[in-house]
C-alpha cells in the first residue's frame, strides 16, 4: 500500500489561507510558531500547519474509486469494490465513504464518476482518494493527478502498487488500452471489430512473449 506524502506550501500561501501578511509567516516561522522544512533556500511549511493554525481537522470523506475497461469486464468491479470498503472498514474504521465507479477506459478523462471525484476534490470535501490499483483511476496522467490531490490536501491511497510488474508487463497493458479506445473509437466500444482487433492483438503480443 502506498501513501502520499503531505503536501508543502509557500509562505506566500501560507499567508493567504492565514490571512497574515507573508512577513509575519516568515517571522513565525523564525520564532518556532510554525513548523517549516528547509528546501534550498527557502523554507516549506507543511499544510498541516495550516490546518492546525486554522482549529482545522481534515474531516473531509474517503472516496473509493472502482473502474473497469468495458462491460465485459463488469463482473469485476463489484469485487474490487467488495476490496476497498472492506479494507475502508479495518483501516478507516468510523469515517464517511463514498464509493464511486465507472465502465470506460483509463485514457478516457470524461469518465462520468472521475469527474464527479474531481469536482468533491476542487471542492475541499474530499480527504483521501483510495484505488485498488493506480490504473484504476487512470492509464496515463497519474502523475498529474497526484500533484493535483496534493494541491486540494488530499492523500491518495494505492492498495496494490505496480511495484511487481516488469517494465515489459506495463507496457504491454499500455498498448492493449491505447489500441483498445482507438479502436472503441472508429468500430464502437461493443462491436465486434473492435473486440475482434483486440483479441487479436493479444494474441500477437502472447506469442511474442512466450
Amino acid at each position: 500500500m502506498r501513501t502520499e506524502k503531505t503536501r508543502l506550501l509557500r509562505s506566500g500561501e501560507v499567508a493567504k489561507r492565514l490571512g497574515l501578511h507573508p512577513l509575519t509567516v516568515r517571522r513565525w516561522v523564525k520564532e518556532g510558531k510554525i513548523a517549516a522544512i528547509p528546501i534550498g533556500r527557502e523554507a516549506r511549511i507543511p499544510i498541516t500547519e495550516v490546518e492546525r493554525l486554522l482549529g482545522e481537522q481534515r474531516a473531509g470523506i474517503i472516496v473509493l474509486y472502482g473502474r473497469v475497461s468495458g462491460h465485459a469486464d463488469k463482473e469485476d468491479l463489484p469485487l474490487q469494490v467488495q476490496q476497498l470498503e472492506q479494507w475502508a472498514l479495518v483501516a478507516r474504521t468510523g469515517q464517511k465513504t463514498v464509493t464511486l465507479t465507472d465502465i470506460g477506459s483509463g485514457l478516457n478523462t470524461e469518465r462520468k464518476s472521475l469527474q464527479r471525484l474531481l469536482a468533491l476534490v476542487q471542492d475541499y470535501q474530499v480527504a483521501e482518494v483510495v484505488v485498488t490499483f493506480s490504473d484504476r483511476l487512470t492509464r496515463f496522467g497519474l502523475t498529474y493527478l497526484r500533484a493535483l490531490f496534493s494541491g486540494y490536501g488530499v492523500t491518495l491511497t494505492v492498495l496494490h502498487p505496480d511495484e511487481d510488474k516488469t517494465p515489459d508487463q506495463e507496457l504491454t497493458e499500455d498498448l492493449l488500452a491505447i489500441l483498445a479506445s482507438f479502436a472503441g473509437r472508429l468500430y464502437g466500444v461493443r462491436s465486434r471489430k473492435q473486440k475482434a482487433l483486440v483479441a487479436c492483438a493479444k494474441q500477437v503480443l502472447a506469442a511474442q512473449e512466450s
